[in-house]
C-alpha cells in the first residue's frame, strides 16, 4: 500500500519599480529543525525491528511548512510510521503537528490502521529542544503488535544565514487618499546594520520597489482606491536578501 501523507539583489540608491518580478527563494532567517531519534516496531510473533534517524527540515517565512517521515516494518506485516509536519509562525516559533501510527496486516505497508498517537503541538522556541517518547499498541484483542518512537526536535538558526541582513519587522500599511487615487505608506522596523538597501513588495500586483539603506518608510503612489493592497518588506545585503516579511490582513494590507 501507499501511505498518503502530505509529504541578492542590486544596491538601489533611489526608489525603482520592478514590474512582474518572480519572487526569489528566501535566504535569511532560515530555521533549521533537526529531528533525531529511533523508531522501533514489534510484531506479534516477537520480531523487533528498529531504525535510527537524523534529518533536518528548513523553514522560512516564504516556505513556512516542512514534512518529515520515517517508517519501519517487523515480521513482514507490522509497520510503524512517524510523520511530522512543522510550521513556522510569525513570532519565530515552530509548531510540530504529527502522529506515530501502527499498521498491521498481511504485509508491510498494509493499510489496516491499528493505533495512533499525536505529537505534542506546543510551540518550540528558537534555540530550544523538544523531546518526545511515543508508544502505540495494537487495539485488537490479544494482539501484541506495537511501535515506539523516542526522538528530539531541535530548533536552531541555519548557518546559511551568516552575513545576511536581519529581516524587517512590524510592517504597517496605511492608505492615504490622493484625489481620485490613493497612496499607501508602508512603515517597518529596521533590524539590520549591514543592509545595502530595502525592497518593498506590493504582493497584490507583484511589484517590487527598491529603496535606500537605513530606511523605515516608503510610499507607493497611484493606486486604485477600491482595491486593498498587501505589502512585504525585505532587507538586501552584500551576501543576499533577508526573508520577505509575512503578510497579515490586519496591518500589512490597506
Amino acid at each position: 500500500m501507499k501511505l498518503r501523507y502530505a509529504a541578492g539583489a542590486a544596491v538601489l540608491l533611489t526608489p525603482v519599480l520592478f514590474v512582474g518580478m518572480t519572487e526569489p527563494a528566501a535566504a535569511r532567517n532560515t530555521h533549521t529543525m533537526l529531528i533525531r531519534g529511533v523508531l522501533n516496531v514489534r510484531d506479534a510473533g516477537g520480531e523487533v525491528t528498529g531504525g535510527s534517524f537524523s534529518q533536518t527540515v528548513d523553514l522560512t517565512h516564504d516556505a513556512t511548512q516542512g514534512t518529515f517521515r520515517f517508517s519501519r516494518c517487523a515480521g513482514g506485516e507490522t509497520t510503524g510510521v512517524l510523520v511530522l509536519t512543522l510550521y513556522l509562525h510569525r513570532d519565530e516559533t515552530v509548531t510540530p503537528n504529527g502522529t506515530l501510527s501502527l499498521y498491521e496486516g498481511t504485509r508491510c505497508n498494509d493499510p489496516d490502521l491499528d493505533g495512533t498517537i499525536r505529537v505534542s503541538e506546543r510551540p518550540i522556541l528558537l534555540g530550544k529542544v523538544r523531546n518526545e517518547n511515543l508508544f502505540v499498541k495494537n487495539r485488537e484483542f490479544l494482539s501484541n503488535d506495537s511501535t515506539s518512537a523516542e526522538f528530539s526536535i531541535t530548533h536552531r538558526a541555519a548557518e546559511v544565514d551568516v552575513g545576511r541582513p536581519n529581516e524587517p519587522s512590524n510592517v504597517v500599511a496605511t492608505a492615504v487618499p490622493v484625489g481620485n487615487e490613493k497612496s499607501v505608506r508602508v512603515d517597518w522596523e529596521d533590524n539590520a546594520n549591514n543592509e545595502t538597501g530595502y525592497e518593498v513588495r506590493n504582493s497584490t500586483l507583484n511589484q517590487n520597489f527598491g529603496v535606500n539603506a537605513n530606511t523605515k518608510t516608503f510610499t507607493v503612489p497611484h493606486l486604485d482606491p477600491k482595491v486593498r493592497y498587501c505589502f512585504q518588506v525585505r532587507a538586501v545585503g552584500a551576501k543576499g536578501p533577508s526573508d520577505w516579511t509575512p503578510v497579515g490582513e490586519k496591518v500589512e494590507c490597506a
